[in-house]
């Protein structure tokens, strides 16, 4: 038995969408990159904007981390940690942002204000 600070991602991804930040970590040129993102929930589907003149031209988006986060102090820290690849959404916006889609494979969440023990 342990503390954790682990927490069920489902319930904090729309808190940390309405007031957190968010990034995504990309694979590129043998290499990782990470760009601030916008990230808005469609229904089910997480859908990332993304500067363009940010985004490498061969980009390919297939290993993806998106995190979303919140928080100042160690017991305000709070994210979601989002893995799967993105593809470029199908509907374009007037926004200026580049859309994609992300196809999550999976999701870890943790809070720090809410350590708890795990059961045995």
């Amino acid at each position: 038995m342990g503390v954790t600070q682990r927490v069920d991602p489902e319930p904090l991804v729309a808190e940390l969408l309405a007031r957190g930040r968010a990034a995504v970590a990309f694979d590129h040129d043998e290499r990782v990159d990470a760009l601030p993102a916008r990230v808005v929930s469609e229904g089910e589907k997480l859908r990332v904007g993304l500067h363009p003149e940010s985004l490498p031209a061969d980009a390919a988006f297939d290993r993806v981390t998106l995190i979303l986060d919140d928080g100042s102090f160690w017991f305000e820290l709070r994210a979601v940690n989002l893995r799967g690849r993105m593809v470029r959404a199908a509907d374009v916006t007037t926004d200026g942002l580049a859309w994609f889609d992300l196809e999550q494979r999976r999701a870890t969440g943790w809070d720090y204000a809410k350590l708890h023990e795990e059961p045995s």
